[in-house]
């Protein structure tokens, strides 16, 4: 058979983890329990990308909560500046309930958006909650779309924390996992200089047990590598 192809480097994380998971699906189909270093390179492999996926998983939610993070930014900005805009009104009683209602807001100012979510969020929650209290109640209620305002952003702060839980439980599922491109080129190097060498070797000597799975994982790689190149195409011909 041909020389196993190298992964191209700038293949995505994500098409590296579906790659790798056709290779160790073809291979569970086969019986290689008497080839001690192919069983345990594979082994490495499983575990390696167990690993890619578990941080591509940790790198999208960290990027969902920057984008919920925004959203809510950019409705306290508008409450903000609605409630601020109210405390000019000519009319006194809903000029006096601004002002009220705008103190306790500055309380925890527009700076508040700076900073981290572990300070932001519980302040933001604090916030709401005093909102709801009788006396800031009365004081929404005479301010026209303030307790539309105050009920997106609720929306918005509970939209965040739920996605804060789901990175929580994906980061403490392995504390120390390195980011996703650096295991994606660790496993893209374990193929390349370790299985694919040996599996060009054993299909030779042993056609009968390694070159079916051999040509599979020669056939994958020839169809990653191709989307690749047409996509680097694509980008050329924009540009």
């Amino acid at each position: 058979m041909k020389k196993i192809p190298r992964i191209l480097t700038n293949t995505r994380v994500s098409e590296v983890n579906g790659l790798f998971r056709q290779m160790i699906d073809e291979f569970t189909k086969g019986d290689y329990s008497g080839d001690a270093y192919l069983s345990h390179t594979f082994g490495q492999v499983t575990d390696m990308n167990e690993q890619l996926g578990i941080a591509i998983m940790r790198d999208a939610v960290e990027s969902d909560l920057a984008d919920l993070d925004d959203v809510t930014d950019q409705i306290f900005t508008l409450l903000h500046g609605l409630v601020k805009g109210y405390t000019c009104h000519p009319d006194e009683a809903i000029a006096n309930a601004a002002i009220w209602l705008f103190k306790m807001i500055e309380k925890y100012g527009l700076e508040v958006k700076n900073k981290s979510y572990r300070e932001e969020y519980p302040l933001l929650a604090s916030m709401i909650a005093e909102r709801k209290t009788e006396d800031y109640q009365t004081c929404v209620a005479q301010l026209s779309g303030c307790d539309i305002r105050f009920n997106q952003l609720e929306t918005a702060v509970d939209n965040f924390n739920a996605k804060q839980n789901d990175y929580y439980s994906v980061k403490d599922d392995r504390k120390e996992l390195e980011t996703a491109s650096v295991i994606k080129k660790r496993l893209i190097d374990l193929l390349n200089d370790d299985v694919a060498p040996y599996m060009v070797v054993m299909s030779k000597v042993n056609a009968e047990t390694y070159a079916e799975l051999a040509q599979f994982i020669v056939n994958r790689i020839d169809e990653s590598n191709a989307l690749v190149r047409q996509r680097k195409s694509k980008v050329e011909t924009i540009d």
